[in-house]
């Protein structure tokens, strides 16, 4: 199981710091994907979710205990008013459900579930960041 996000999110990276890392991550999962790795880009798609949702967060953030808390806080918090279009309000939760249960052994990840999730987390941290601009 791989638990990385917890330590990951705990910084003080500032709003473009988060958004560089969740911008690396996007390449990394596509990487997974390319080399047959499904259960990791789902994995990676997931984390660079978590990273735009915590940039959006900066300003209201303080200490956030981990993946589930930015979740959560994102979508009580921040989702209302960010004006997301209705296919990327959807992204993060259903990404987060996919990340659970894959790595919970639950579900087997597949190519074409992961090539999914890559598409979801990049048009969600895209919006996320051009609304972040504004």
């Amino acid at each position: 199981m791989w638990g990385g996000t917890a330590a990951l999110i705990e910084g003080d990276e500032g709003c473009e710091g988060w958004l560089d890392q969740a911008r690396f991550t996007l390449i990394a999962s596509e990487n997974m994907l390319v080399g047959g790795l499904a259960e990791e880009a789902i994995y990676d798609s997931f984390l660079a979710m978590v990273y735009a949702a915590r940039a959006a967060l900066q300003d209201r953030a303080g200490e956030i205990s981990g993946w589930e808390e930015v979740v959560s806080r994102f979508q009580a918090d921040i989702l209302p008013s960010l004006g997301l279009s209705k296919e990327n309000q959807r992204a993060l939760p259903i990404v987060a459900d996919l990340y659970r249960h894959v790595s919970r052994g639950e579900m087997e990840a597949d190519p074409v579930t992961a090539a999914a999730c890559l598409e979801d987390a990049r048009s969600f941290v895209g919006e996320v960041e051009r609304r972040l601009r504004i």
